[in-house]
């Protein structure tokens, strides 16, 4: 009876041990990869809610994931625990363990060259699910989003975060509600009112006679309507004609007419050239009028 109990014992001893080494096995094939990832800390601060995120939450670089969130604190309790209450920031302190994929010796020189080219940490929300994730990403220009500020030394490498698109979205709508807030209503409808009276006397027209928009395009309307009938007339169109043919009889005579004083205009020349010679030998020769051609030279 004992030694059956015994190999009953011995059967179950070794059942135990194949499934705790199946066990390790397991372990090994599906967390062996982990083991051998380089990875790194690194910590973003958030001044905003984090419902919906906690610890185990994926870390993704543009839909990638990269490594999860390893811890949810308040800057308080981290860095703060020295400084009175009133005046801790109490920022929400997210740290997470991400791939190291990088030839750098320390993950500071790596996380400041990402941060200097605009590396961004946001709150990101899964569909409608409620579950919250970190999204990495570069912005476009980093210097118009503004940083938090803090005076404690960071224990891991500080990626800093930028709102999300929820509260982008209402910080947005904020903003425009104190805009309309600050608008003076009753000023914008009196405005409104004589803008709209302006309009109407300038269609209708003010006084008596109405001279307004609707009363010049009615006589416009006429205007038009003679003209088409002015221009339906066959005397006018016969009117026309003619006026073209007197066009063209000009234009041929004064064709002929500019051959005709072209040689008038060089005679004139001519002529010109040569009471320009006669005044000149008067001028030299006073004598030579009387006689043609000049005395002659006297010899003492």
């Amino acid at each position: 009876m004992a030694t059956r109990n015994s190999a009953q014992y011995y059967r179950l001893g070794i059942f135990v041990l194949i499934g705790a080494a199946a066990l390790v096995a397991l372990v090994l094939i599906f967390g062996a990869r982990n083991l051998f990832d380089k990875t790194m800390t690194v910590e973003t601060y958030i001044k905003e809610s984090v419902q919906g995120l906690d610890v185990g939450a994926p870390v993704r670089f543009r839909g990638v994931r990269i490594g999860q969130v390893k811890m949810i604190n308040l800057s308080g309790q981290i860095y703060e625990d020295d400084i009175p209450f009133a005046q801790r920031k109490q920022y929400v302190v997210v740290r997470m363990e991400i791939s190291r994929t990088t030839s750098m010796d320390t993950a500071d020189e790596f996380i400041n060259k990402l941060v200097t080219d605009g590396l961004r940490a946001q709150i990101r929300g899964q569909g409608i699910t409620g579950v919250n994730y970190i999204e990495l990403d570069f912005v476009k220009d980093p210097a118009k989003l503004g940083v938090l500020n803090y005076e404690w030394k960071p224990d891991y490498p500080v990626i800093p975060s930028q709102p999300s698109p929820v509260n982008i979205l209402l910080d947005n709508v904020e903003d425009a509600l104190k805009h309309f807030n600050q608008l003076d209503l009753k000023k914008t409808q009196y405005e409104v009112n004589t803008l709209l009276e302006n309009l109407n006397g300038l269609v209708a027209g003010s006084g008596p006679q109405g001279n307004g928009l609707n009363s010049s395009v009615k006589e416009l309307n006429t205007l038009l309507t003679k003209l088409n009938r002015a221009t339906d007339n066959q005397e006018l169109a016969i009117m026309i004609e003619q006026l073209t043919a007197s066009i063209v009889v000009l234009r041929q005579t004064l064709t002929t007419m500019q051959g005709d004083l072209s040689v008038s205009a060089d005679n004139v020349r001519q002529i010109t050239n040569n009471v320009n010679d006669l005044s000149q030998k008067a001028n030299e020769y006073p004598a030579w009028l009387l006689f043609g051609q000049p005395p002659k030279r006297v010899t003492p």
